[in-house]
């Protein structure tokens, strides 16, 4: 019993030492008439911290529909944890499931390994480059399988521009390090204007590449434009 006090104590002294954010988006378009259109988007972001350590949850769901037939089915979803050993570098780890129909990925299992470096971490700028290993394991819509081994190159830029306007900028760079010809580069540009203290519109772009796409795939580059109501707390 007294072991059992003294883990319930410690574990509440951490969570009263811990802080939890969160951050939801929420994106959806719909039109009616001659021509019928659904697209619905959400991406949620949890960060779990306490002294040194800070434990990740992220995920991104896409679905859209014109005229009763499904034009797109993307969902991401995973974990990741960090060690800060200093103000400016730390070591990471992280675990993913990606499920794209319209790419031919029935499942997609990713390990990430990797150091964090940051440049600028102000109340107005931050800046970090992660550098890295992937582990991918891709089963595809057309009973094949692939494994693959990638170097992760990562760079992310936000700067708080006033009290009502933000920018983030990211680029992931990911070269297959058997294959020289299977790479793949994703980016994304948003924009953020506070509507409250809670509240804020975003409008963004992501870009996804592929230089080597599943069997029967038949453009390397998908895009999407969104334009979402964000909640961060």
């Amino acid at each position: 019993m007294k072991h059992l006090l003294a883990v319930m104590l410690l574990a509440f002294s951490a969570l009263a030492q811990a802080q939890l954010t969160n951050e939801s988006e929420l994106g959806i378009a719909a039109a009616n008439g001659n021509t019928q259109t659904q697209t619905f988007a959400a991406k949620q972001i949890n960060d779990y911290k306490w002294e040194s350590n800070v434990v990740g949850f992220k995920s991104r769901y896409l679905n859209a529909r014109a005229n009763g037939v499904e034009t797109a089915r993307y969902f991401m979803g995973g974990l990741r944890y960090e060690k800060q050993f200093s103000n400016h570098f730390g070591l990471f780890a992280g675990e993913a499931l990606e499920k794209d129909k319209f790419a031919g990925i029935d499942k997609r299992l990713i390990s990430d390994f990797g150091g964090k470096y940051r440049f600028i971490e102000s109340e107005k700028t931050k800046l970090f480059s992660e550098l890295g290993y992937r582990y991918m394991h891709e089963e595809r819509l057309n009973d094949t399988f692939a494994f693959s081994h990638y170097g992760r190159v990562y760079t992310e830029w936000q700067h708080q521009w006033n009290a009502s306007f933000s920018t983030k900028y990211w680029l992931e760079y990911l070269p297959n390090i058997t294959q020289n010809k299977d790479w793949q580069l994703n980016t994304e540009l948003s924009l953020s204007a506070v509507l409250s203290s809670i509240f804020s519109l975003k409008s963004g772009v992501l870009m996804r590449n592929d230089n080597s796409p599943a069997p029967g795939i038949k453009y390397k580059t998908d895009t999407l434009f969104t334009t979402a109501l964000v909640a961060k707390f």
